[in-house]
């Protein structure tokens, strides 16, 4: 599955549907459902990539992957930079680490990264649209929050590599103690969706 993400992923920002989908509104669900589309197009039906998946309590996640009727692993998905201005104004640039919405915290605190049955699956991963700014620059940025949330330096995010897209991994502590292992998969879409 991870290697079918990175070797899809690169093709995203030129597809149709990612052109059709983003053609009138580019905030971070019409990107998490032109990637989701696009994805279960590019599966021939080994994987389905879905939309807003139920997870703890209230709590959905931005993706959902299903091998049959089985979900086996969940995406958190991110533009960067935050959109931190808009209707609510309540968004922090810092988001994809901590704070209230933020993507690698609601896999620490156990309310993301859960199958059907609500038991927690070891890997999952988050997916970041980059509007803007290289991939070294988030990397630095990001690692910074992670320290600046006071989280040990081990939980800092380590490159797989930087090419046409990025592929990252941290590994984390849940709050009940068992081990997170999140996949980074990040597309520059500045071009395509400014």
């Amino acid at each position: 599955l991870i290697q079918f993400i990175e070797q899809e992923l690169i093709n995203f920002p030129d597809s149709d549907e990612f052109v059709n989908i983003l053609e009138k509104k580019k905030n971070e669900n019409q990107h998490s459902l032109s990637f989701c589309v696009y994805m279960t197009n590019q599966c021939n039906s080994t994987f389905y990539f879905a939309r807003e998946n139920a997870q703890n309590g209230s709590s959905t996640v931005d993706i959902g992957i299903y091998k049959g009727s089985n979900l086996i692993f969940t995406i958190e998905a991110k533009l960067l930079p935050i959109p931190v201005r808009g209707k609510k104004g309540k968004r922090k640039e810092y988001e994809y680490v901590h704070g209230k919405g933020a993507g690698i915290q609601r896999f620490k605190d156990n309310n993301h990264g859960l199958d059907n049955s609500g038991n927690l699956l070891v890997e999952n991963g988050l997916i970041a649209f980059v509007k803007q700014d290289s991939f070294e620059t988030w990397f630095l940025k990001i690692n910074q929050w992670i320290l600046d949330a006071n989280w040990p330096e081990t939980e800092q995010l380590q490159k797989d590599y930087f090419s046409q897209i990025a592929k990252l991994k941290s590994t984390h502590k849940r709050i009940d103690n068992s081990k997170l292992i999140l996949h980074h998969f990040w597309v520059n879409v500045a071009q395509k969706a400014v």
